[in-house]
């Protein structure tokens, strides 16, 4: 029988903390997406990996008197031994984006876009979110603060950096959405999307001053800037296939491998609507799904805070109950695509009432007879 193949990913987490419950949902989703897909015959390529340029990393680096590499050398092994605890396939591909090809890649996709003419020059002075690594405008603050990282100072950038034409894919992106009317799932997202790409999308900054942040890709032929992380780190979804190198690789899990990428809702803006401006900037197939998780929430929808100490730590749950016991909980419990509460109460009642006694007894009872 000829396999077809698949390709799946999830986003590529910073290494600057610990894989929280959000991080075990996503990966133990896509982890078994790609399991179900080899089950029906599939040839299946399952990506994932750590994104280890940018502000936030290089903060943390001086914070541990480490240097940049040094610290995300670290962080990466620490990502795949907590991986192991959500018992995700062996044979998954991991991509680093500090990888000696990943940056050649990423070069190379900027020098596509570069050459067919949505990049460009100028002075420019923002608000900017660490925690985010991304641009604030004042409609998206909270009482002057990024509303996923309340308390946290933006930083304000005033200098002269390369952007991308991000402006000039409104109608194309609009159009797109149009023809491939499952393209996000579920579909309250995708309406989501819709509305904000058709409001008018604002070019964006795609480098940063290398005197003042250097820990980044170089950017081709300038040796004064590197690359904005959000811009280097997407480009991981083709470079983990060895584009441009790889043709063969690329046209049999990308173009032909219906490239499905799973994130967190708040990854919607720049999986569905940036990453997917850049591909048609640089003449590349477009992702074929992109499907969003709600947020992991502690009892009653509020955020879960080390310092309201209402954190489920998945590290604690796999310790006394084990790897199956988490992804039960995560793939039979947890809302499709709503924000959903993670307990300790939830937990050991789903736990015992469905798992030990329900799934329990009867395999108990099938392997006695």
């Amino acid at each position: 029988m000829k396999q077809n193949s698949f390709y799946i990913t999830t986003t590529l987490p910073y290494v600057n903390a610990p894989l929280h419950m959000g991080h075990a949902l996503e990966f133990v989703r896509a982890d078994a997406i790609a399991r179900y897909k080899k089950l029906q015959g599939y040839e299946v390529f399952f990506n994932t990996g750590t994104d280890e340029h940018g502000l936030k990393i290089f903060e943390k680096a001086k914070e541990n008197n480490l240097t940049p590499q040094e610290f995300v050398d670290n962080g990466f092994l620490n990502f795949k031994k907590q991986l192991t605890m959500f018992g995700i396939s062996e044979d998954i591909n991991f991509v680093r984006t500090t990888d000696e090809h990943h940056i050649k890649s990423a070069q190379e996709f900027w020098r596509k876009v570069s050459n067919n003419g949505y990049i460009y020059k100028k002075n420019y002075e923002s608000k900017y979110c660490v925690g985010c690594e991304s641009e604030k405008t004042d409609s998206e603050l909270v009482d002057g603060f990024c509303p996923d990282h309340p308390g946290k100072d933006l930083v304000i950038i005033s200098e002269e950096n390369y952007f991308f034409k991000y402006s000039a894919f409104t109608e194309k992106l609009l159009k797109f959405y149009e023809e491939n009317p499952t393209f996000v799932v579920p579909d309250f997202r995708y309406n989501e999307i819709k509305a904000f790409v058709s409001r008018g999308l604002q070019d964006f900054s795609i480098s940063r001053l290398k005197e003042k942040m250097p820990w980044g890709i170089p950017v081709p032929d300038d040796e004064n800037h590197v690359m904005y992380v959000w811009f280097d780190a997407l480009t991981n979804y083709i470079s983990t296939l060895g584009w441009p190198e790889d043709t063969e690789k690329f046209k049999k899990f990308w173009s032909n491998g219906n490239p499905t990428q799973y994130c967190g809702k708040d990854n919607l803006r720049f999986q569905s609507a940036m990453w997917q401006a850049m591909l048609m900037a640089a003449d590349l197939p477009n992702s074929h799904q992109i499907i969003i998780n709600g947020f992991i929430t502690a009892d009653g929808g509020v955020k879960m805070s080390k310092t309201l100490g209402n954190v489920v730590d998945p590290k604690d749950i796999v310790a006394e109950y084990s790897t199956d016991a988490l992804r039960f909980f995560l793939l039979s419990e947890v809302s499709s695509f709503e924000d959903s509460p993670f307990t300790m109460e939830r937990f050991k009642e789903s736990y015992n009432a469905k798992l030990a006694n329900g799934l329990g007894n009867l395999t108990s009872r099938i392997m006695k007879m």
